[in-house]
C-alpha cells in the first residue's frame, strides 16, 4: 500500500487505502483507476468505516415557521439500529444550547447509546397553555410530534422508546405533551416544572404513562405547593398516579446526603405497582431551589443546587425501564396484520405496492377516512386504543 487517507461525512468515518500494482494485473481487477505512464494502476480500497458521535444543528418547517433544534448521536451511531430518542426541552427565556450544556445529557446519551434532541421554542418559550405573559402561542404539541416523525425518518429511532423531559417551562411542556399528543411516549420527566391549571383541567391522556417529577421544596419560581395558574407538585403526582392506576400512598426512601454542603437532601417517593407496568416517581429535593440537580452551573439561577443526585442520570435511569405498549408505533408500511400504537390521524401504505394489485383494507380501533382500494389509506384512530391494520393485497 502506497498511502492511506481518511474521510469523515456526517459522523461516518471512512479509511481508504491506495494500492499501486503492476499493469499486468489490471485484468484481474474489475474496477481500476489508471495511473500515469501506464506502468501500474492504482486502486482506492475502503479499508474500514466506523461512526463517531455527532452534534448537528438542524431546522424543520412547521406551521409556516422554521423551527430549529440540535441533535446529538452517540459514538458508534448507525441508522441500521433503532436507538431510543430523548427530547430535552429548555426553560423559559433559555435555549436548546443552554439546556444541552448544563444538563450534560450528551454524556448520558453517549454512555447509554441513545439519541438526544434539543428543540428550541419560539421566542425562547413553550406553549404550556398557561397564559403566562411572554409565553408562546405556537402549536408546540404539533411541532414536537412532527419532530419525532422527523427523527424517525432521519435517524431510524425506535418509536417504542421515545421520551420527553424538560426544565421549568420545558417540564410543563413535557406534561402537556403526555396529556395531548398522539406520540406514543414511553415516559416523561419534569425538573422544576408542574402543570398549568388549563393543561391540568384539560389533560386526557390516551394511555398510561410513567412520570418522574424532580422538584425543590424551596423553588421560588415554580412553587412546590402551587401558585397562581399552576398546580402543586402533589396535585401533579396524584393526577398521574390516578391516571396510571397506582396506589394512593408511596414508598419513601431517603437518599444518601452525599454532599453535605449543598444545603439540600433528597427523598424518593415511588408509586407502584401501576397499570401496564407503569410507575410514578417523585424526587423531592428538600430545600432545593429552581435548579437542575447535579449540575455545576445554575440553570434556574435561584436557590440551592443539589449535588446528591444527577437529574440527567436519574431521568435516564427512570426512562430506561419503559417502552411504549407492546405494538408497533407508527408502523407506516403494512403487509398482512399489523398492530399499531396510535392516536389521531395517520397514513398507512402497502409494503409492496404494484400497479395491478387490488387492495382491501380493514381497521380495528379506528376509521378509514380515505384510500380504501388504493395502496395508501388515512386512518382516524380512537384515543387510547391500540389498533389493528389489515391489508389483503391480491393480483401481484
Amino acid at each position: 500500500m502506497r498511502a492511506a487517507f481518511v474521510v469523515a461525512v456526517a459522523g461516518q468515518v471512512f479509511i481508504f487505502g491506495i494500492y499501486c500494482l503492476p499493469l499486468e494485473h489490471k485484468k484481474e481487477i474489475t474496477m481500476v483507476i489508471s495511473a500515469a505512464k501506464k506502468t501500474c494502476f492504482c486502486l482506492i480500497i475502503l479499508l474500514w468505516s466506523f461512526t463517531t458521535q455527532a452534534q448537528t444543528n438542524a431546522t424543520l418547517l412547521f406551521d409556516g415557521q422554521t423551527r430549529n433544534y440540535i441533535v446529538y448521536t452517540p459514538t458508534g451511531f448507525s441508522a441500521q439500529e433503532q436507538l431510543p430518542l430523548v427530547m430535552v426541552l429548555h426553560g423559559f427565556t433559555q435555549t436548546a444550547q443552554n439546556i444541552m450544556d448544563v444538563s450534560n445529557f450528551n454524556a448520558i446519551a453517549n454512555a447509554n447509546h441513545f439519541v438526544a434532541v434539543y428543540p428550541n421554542g419560539v421566542g425562547n418559550a413553550w406553549n404550556t397553555n398557561s397564559g403566562f405573559p411572554g409565553g408562546s402561542t405556537a402549536n408546540d404539541i404539533g411541532f414536537l410530534t412532527q419532530l419525532v416523525h422527523e427523527m424517525r425518518n432521519l435517524y431510524n429511532i425506535d418509536t417504542t422508546r421515545v421520551y420527553s423531559c424538560g426544565f421549568s417551562a420545558g417540564g410543563y411542556m413535557s406534561h402537556r405533551l403526555a396529556c395531548e399528543s398522539n406520540i406514543c411516549l414511553a415516559a416523561i420527566a419534569s425538573v422544576s416544572g408542574t402543570m398549568s391549571d388549563a393543561a391540568y383541567n384539560n389533560c386526557t391522556p390516551w394511555k398510561h404513562i410513567p412520570v418522574l417529577q424532580i422538584h425543590g421544596t424551596s423553588d421560588l419560581v415554580v412553587f412546590y405547593n402551587g401558585g397562581l395558574g399552576s398546580k402543586s407538585v402533589n396535585d401533579v403526582i396524584n393526577f398521574w398516579a390516578n391516571n396510571n392506576g397506582c396506589p394512593n400512598t408511596a414508598t419513601v426512601t431517603n437518599l444518601p446526603d452525599v454532599n453535605t454542603s449543598d444545603g439540600s437532601t433528597v427523598q424518593r417517593f415511588t408509586y407502584q405497582p401501576c397499570t401496564d407496568q407503569t410507575r410514578v416517581e417523585l424526587l423531592k429535593v428538600n430545600s432545593g431551589g429552581h435548579q437542575w440537580p447535579g449540575t455545576g452551573a445554575a440553570l434556574g439561577g435561584l436557590g440551592n443546587i443539589n449535588q446528591d443526585i444527577s437529574a440527567s442520570q436519574e431521568i435516564w435511569n427512570f426512562f430506561s425501564n419503559f417502552r411504549c405498549v407492546n405494538c408497533n408505533a407508527w408502523q407506516p408500511q403494512i403487509s398482512g396484520n399489523v398492530t399499531v400504537c396510535a392516536s389521531g390521524t395517520y397514513l398507512y401504505q402497502a409494503a409492496i405496492p404494484t400497479p395491478n394489485s387490488a387492495y382491501t383494507w380493514s381497521v380495528t380501533g379506528g376509521v378509514i377516512i380515505s384510500g380504501q382500494g388504493t395502496p395508501q389509506i388515512e386512518v382516524q384512530w380512537n384515543n387510547g386504543v391500540a389498533g389493528l391494520v389489515n391489508l389483503v393485497q391480491t393480483g401481484y
